[in-house]
């Protein structure tokens, strides 16, 4: 958009303001990356495996997915996925199970000790990103937050 053009919501866009926008979110998300993915590597897990437990962690009661939907939630290929879980089976992190209704399918479940590591993960990357993140102002990691949110809510929207 030019100088002074306007969008169809009749918000002005200043020139380049995109670009500073994604710029500035990727600088923040490497620095966030940077401090999990050490957490991570303290424990012999990638960040997909790490994704993975995370994914089983939150999956509810039973601590249980199927593999394509492992796949959708990491961002992860099912080629990728099948990897991880194969490690994280050969770790004791995971049991498969099949599915006794789809016989196509299967279930990935977390076992104690991956529910052990993924939270011991989880606590070493909390603490890090606290530290981190109180070197901002008060009041600044809910603002960005809830500024965020609404720019993802918003972007993210079928209404293009």
């Amino acid at each position: 958009m030019a100088s002074g053009a306007v969008d169809r919501s009749g918000y002005a866009v200043a020139p380049g303001a995109a670009a500073e926008l994604a710029a500035l979110a990727a600088r923040l998300c490497a620095v966030m990356d940077a401090t999990t993915s050490e957490r991570i590597a303290e424990h012999g897990l990638t960040r997909a495996d790490f994704d993975v437990l995370a994914a089983l962690r939150g999956a509810g009661p039973g601590h249980r997915l199927r593999p394509m939907d492992l796949s959708a939630l990491c961002r992860l290929s099912s080629g990728g996925t099948s990897n991880v879980l194969r490690r994280m089976t050969e770790s004791g992190y995971v049991v498969r199970e099949a599915d006794l209704r789809d016989g196509r399918s299967s279930w990935a479940q977390l076992t104690v000790e991956g529910l052990r590591v993924v939270g011991a993960v989880q606590e070493g990357v909390d603490a890090v990103h606290a530290r981190v993140l109180r070197r901002l102002p008060p009041g600044v990691v809910d603002a960005l937050s809830a500024l965020l949110a609404q720019a993802v809510d918003a972007l993210e929207s079928p209404q293009w």
